[in-house]
């Protein structure tokens, strides 16, 4: 336990006094996201709040592994190094930009480092049904981590919640290394979170939401083993309720108004929620209350692992949900020149 309280501390002071040095470093080399019509931000912010937060996660990783080695197994290294190669995959987008059918592959490609890496668990599927359908689902998850970075804070506080709820789940199978990398996880995004929020000196970027985004689909996938294989599975997809909503909201309405589901816009749930607040800090705050929510609502799951508080709860947020969409799809976009939280 203590190695597990390592990991969030040293890598929570590590992000909050290094993410400066990530601000200028972007400045330098022009890792740099500007204003465009679409976006909340007026003038240039930097972009590597990704390659900062994964940093010192490790750092928290390898100190948890310094004050217990048994902390580590291949569930852990699996996780990382697929959020390695997703990182490298934002970073080159952030950078140099990459066409929708090339970013697909690249994040295709990452994913499939999962599943051949032995430690997805047993579906009770074949493997050619299995693997597809992990790929289309962990792929979607990344993209809507990708879409849902679009006010300040708002990935970083969603993502360090789920991580620390999965990081718990890990501790609790006995998989030490895995809770490990994910409280490290938690504890980066929350010390990169002042920085970024409720004003943004730097963003995390495609290299940040994308590696969050395979992080958290990991730990969901690793979540479905031990105790937890039946209803308990459950579990995992209600800890990432809010970005699966998101992005289903953002697809049907852009279907719905004729429009490319791939093209940026401030047309999604928090938006419009924040057009409803008149406030995007109160409504990140919301947002990252509902995640902690959620969060609480897949671990009750994933513990007890019966039908009964599988169905409620999954019922529950599904209904709530559909209630959200409804009346949020009837608000206006953010007008423009909109500051962000």
């Amino acid at each position: 336990m203590m190695a597990l309280a390592a990991a969030f501390v040293v890598a929570l002071a590590l992000a909050f006094a290094l993410t400066p040095f990530g601000v200028r470093i972007a400045w330098r080399t022009g890792y740099l996201d500007r204003p465009e019509a679409r976006k909340l931000h007026t003038s240039a912010t930097a972009l590597l709040g990704g390659p900062v937060v994964f940093v010192c996660a490790l750092a928290g990783w390898g100190a948890a592994r310094l004050l217990a080695p048994a902390t580590y197994e291949r569930e852990a290294i699996t996780l990382l190094w697929g959020a390695s190669l997703a990182l490298g995959l934002g970073l080159w987008d952030d950078r140099f930009g990459m066409r929708p059918g090339i970013k697909l592959l690249g994040q295709s490609a990452v994913i499939a480092t999962l599943l051949t890496s032995g430690a997805v668990p047993d579906f009770g599927v074949p493997s050619e049904v299995a693997g597809p359908v992990l790929i289309v689902l962990l792929v979607g998850l990344m993209n809507a981590t990708n879409f849902l970075d679009n006010m300040n804070g708002m990935l970083g506080g969603i993502a360090g919640i789920a991580l620390l709820a999965f990081g718990v789940h890990s501790a609790t199978r006995g998989a030490f290394g895995t809770a490990a990398a994910q409280i490290a996880l938690a504890g980066a995004c929350a010390g990169f979170l002042p920085w970024n929020f409720p004003r943004a000196r730097i963003f995390l970027g495609d290299a940040g939401s994308l590696f969050l985004g395979y992080s958290l689909g990991a730990s969901a996938v690793l979540a479905c083993h031990g105790p937890s294989t039946g209803w308990g599975r459950l579990g995992a997809g209600l800890v990432l309720g809010y970005p699966a909503f998101d992005i289903i909201f953002v697809v049907i309405n852009r279907l719905r108004d004729g429009r490319k589901v791939y093209t940026g816009g401030r047309d999604h749930s928090n938006h419009r929620l924040a057009s409803v607040m008149q406030c995007p800090k109160r409504t990140v705050l919301l947002l990252w209350l509902t995640g902690a929510a959620l969060s609480a609502s897949g671990l009750v799951v994933l513990f007890l692992d019966r039908p009964l508080p599988a169905l409620l709860l999954s019922v529950l947020w599904i209904s709530l949900f559909l209630w959200a969409g409804t009346k949020l799809s009837k608000v206006p976009e953010l007008p423009s020149g909109r500051a962000a939280a």
